[in-house]
């Protein structure tokens, strides 16, 4: 046992010593408290690891990227059409009107029309026309911008596109022949003819109408392009040795009244692109054939289709240039 812890101290001496043991025992107390307080420390530490930000992880640095400039689209090239032909040439071409015989022209079967529901009317006096809508065709007639005789302005229908430079080409309907029923030897001859045009050289404007004249059932029809029938009645056509145009695309060339031409009454005429295919002439013209009015309800006409005076009427309220089917 140690004795010491039991000697009386005298005095300033007993007092010192008495704190110096005091100290001595509460020391190890201090350092137990400064290894809380440390470790206080490090959970706080702990924790501003554990919810605070979170540390950037460490990353291979990499090549700077650069923009990916995207290829840009070729732009397409759109097919020459023939170049505009001045006034001089166009005066030396073949005038394509209702008399006129142009062998270069295009037939139904070489054209294969299919209705574009637009009508073309020319922004100039003559118009070229062409066989072919090939940039190096050359000009085989001209079609004017007022119909000979009746001195109307002039409009045709557009049966077929070529994509092209400046809207490329239209194939349009002529009032000519290609050819004469009896030439060569040949009885008949198309009714109907067409040509290919520069799109620029007309005025093209969408139309939802047009008329059909149907040769078996003796009807004729105007019909919108969603294939409803706006007005229709009976007719009387031709007979075989003077038939009435079937199978032929063609347009109203001109509507107009004519009273030199008594049988009418004074009711308007809509005269059609399509010539009869075995007559090669009728009444001291090509056999051109029309729809007019005729006052016999009865019997056959000699070619051309006719109808009553309500039907002319609606006729009338049609724009030239509208197409014409005969079935």
């Amino acid at each position: 046992m140690d004795t010491t812890d039991h000697v009386d101290e005298p005095g300033d001496q007993a007092d010192a010593l008495r704190a110096s043991r005091s100290r001595r025992r509460q020391r190890p107390l201090l350092v137990a408290v400064g290894v809380v307080v440390v470790g206080l420390v490090a959970v706080g530490i702990g924790v501003g690891v554990t919810h605070g930000r979170p540390a950037t992880p460490a990353t291979t640095p990499t090549a700077e990227a650069r923009p990916i400039t995207p290829t840009p689209a070729p732009t397409p090239t759109l097919a020459a059409v023939p170049p505009p032909v001045g006034p001089q040439a166009l005066a030396a071409l073949p005038l394509a009107y209702y008399d006129a015989v142009i062998p270069g022209l295009l037939d139904g079967t070489t054209a294969h029309p299919a209705n574009q529901w637009e009508i073309a009317t020319p922004r100039q006096a003559l118009v070229p026309l062409y066989a072919s809508p090939a940039a190096d065709s050359a000009p085989i007639a001209a079609l004017g911008a007022t119909v000979p005789t009746v001195n109307r302005p002039a409009a045709t229908a557009v049966w077929g596109r070529s994509p092209g430079a400046d809207g490329g080409m239209v194939l349009v309907s002529t009032p000519s022949r290609k050819s004469t029923p009896g030439t060569n030897g040949v009885a008949t001859a198309p009714s109907a003819t067409f040509a290919w045009a520069r799109a620029a050289d007309f005025t093209l404007t969408r139309t939802d109408r047009m008329i059909r004249v149907d040769n078996a059932t003796s009807t004729i029809a105007i019909v919108t392009e969603s294939g409803a029938t706006a007005t229709s009645e009976a007719a009387r056509l031709g007979t075989p040795t003077d038939p009435t145009p079937a199978a032929t695309s063609t347009y109203m060339e001109a509507d107009y009244v004519d009273t030199r031409i008594a049988y009418t009454e004074g009711h308007p005429i809509a005269l059609t692109g399509a010539h009869s295919a075995l007559l090669p002439g009728y009444g001291g013209n090509s056999a051109l054939t029309a729809l007019h009015y005729y006052p016999d309800p009865t019997g056959s006409s000699h070619g051309c289709v006719r109808i009553s005076a309500a039907m002319t009427a609606a006729l009338a309220t049609l724009p030239v240039g509208t197409p014409i089917q005969f079935t």
